[in-house]
């Protein structure tokens, strides 16, 4: 069987165990996005309708390339303080947007809290926080603390929604909700900008941001979406083309940063469940590699790699009944560089909805 023959048929398997996983209900939103900060070639707004993002501080956070942005922990207005700031952005509509943000943390706040991303400088009008022993959670207008049960850990990246609509917010990680609060209406001003720090406690965010994007017209609920987390080893990444929508013949899934000293074949895992912190595989001959999905759904390849980068299409079926399905997945390749042979690469959760 060739290798084309066998990427589409896995492709067949991985759509006809989606339609086996047990769905929940969620809703849809068709959002107009405001602005979009990659944060990982420049500080530039992808959409060019706001300015760059300012860093400052002495000394001031590193430029990227560096996968992300990252500040050290320390509040802007002390010595050795940092801070990460977007411009305004007076078209937010501010009763009824959403933002997210891919985050790292590195180490916890010694105590209270501390933010991840803030959104005003001056008004504090929304933001995600983390405690010290790693539960998220968000504030409001200035002062108000609001926890889910879910806690994140060092080390490890995650994607945060958060959704704002009528005086309703809901926070999801890695596409799942963990949070949902009657908050009632922000108090905002003009102040419609995002900072790592909060200025209301002298505390900044310690860690990393990229790919924060803002938008209007959020619709509560869970959203299509291919969600990064973990890290992969010896440079491999998982990426996605598209959105996981219900009946999106064209999503694929796309392993990248192929070794180019190994066999150009790569894999691609599926399972049910985000393993995030990842599992450390050293034990079985891969130090410094994780695994970030349960695997109960199978691997699926190989898929030949050009360029260092192997494609493997995911027609999204077109069934109502699949929306909330939650998916892991990850990559794998060969690799010179572990004994046993084999480099891994961070997790998606993929979320499907129409």
């Amino acid at each position: 069987m060739n290798v084309s023959r066998k990427s589409f048929l896995a492709s067949r398997v991985a759509a006809a165990l989606l339609a086996a996983v047990l769905p929940i209900a969620a809703a849809n939103a068709q959002l107009v996005v405001q602005a979009n900060y990659p944060l990982l070639t420049d500080l530039l707004d992808a959409t060019n309708t706001y300015g760059p993002v300012a860093l400052t501080g002495n000394p001031t956070p590193p430029s990227p390339p560096a996968n992300g942005v990252c500040v050290n922990g320390i509040y802007s207005f002390s010595p050795g303080g940092q801070d990460v700031r977007t411009p305004l952005m007076p078209t937010l509509n501010m009763n009824d947007f959403q933002f997210s943000v891919e985050f790292s943390i590195a180490a916890f706040p010694a105590t209270f809290g501390a933010p991840v991303l803030m959104g005003g400088n001056s008004y504090r009008w929304l933001g995600v926080y983390v405690q010290p022993n790693g539960t998220i959670g968000l504030k409001h207008n200035n002062g108000n603390l609001a926890w889910s049960t879910t806690t994140v850990s060092t080390g490890s990246w995650y994607s945060a929604t958060v959704k704002y609509e009528n005086g309703t917010v809901e926070l999801y990680l890695n596409g799942l909700l963990v949070l949902q609060q009657s908050i009632g209406v922000l108090n905002t001003s003009t102040n419609l900008n995002f900072t790592t720090n909060d200025f209301s406690n002298a505390r900044n965010h310690n860690g990393c941001i990229r790919n924060l994007m803002v938008a209007n017209d959020t619709t509560l609920g869970s959203s299509a979406g291919a969600f990064p987390y973990g890290s992969g080893c010896d440079g491999l990444a998982l990426g996605a083309n598209g959105v996981p929508t219900i009946g999106n013949a064209a999503f694929e899934l796309v392993v990248s940063n192929v070794p180019a000293s190994a066999p150009p074949l790569a894999f691609l895992g599926f399972g049910t469940l985000v393993v995030n912190p990842g599992v450390d595989l050293a034990v079985i001959g891969m130090p410094g590699c994780f695994a970030h999905t349960n695997l109960d759904l199978g691997l699926f390849g190989p898929a030949v790699v050009t360029a260092g980068v192997a494609t493997f299409p995911l027609a999204i079926p077109p069934s109502p009944s699949l929306t909330g399905t939650v998916l892991s997945a990850q990559g794998l390749s060969f690799s010179t560089l572990t004994a046993l042979g084999l480099a891994s690469s961070n997790g998606i959760s993929l979320v499907l909805a129409p």
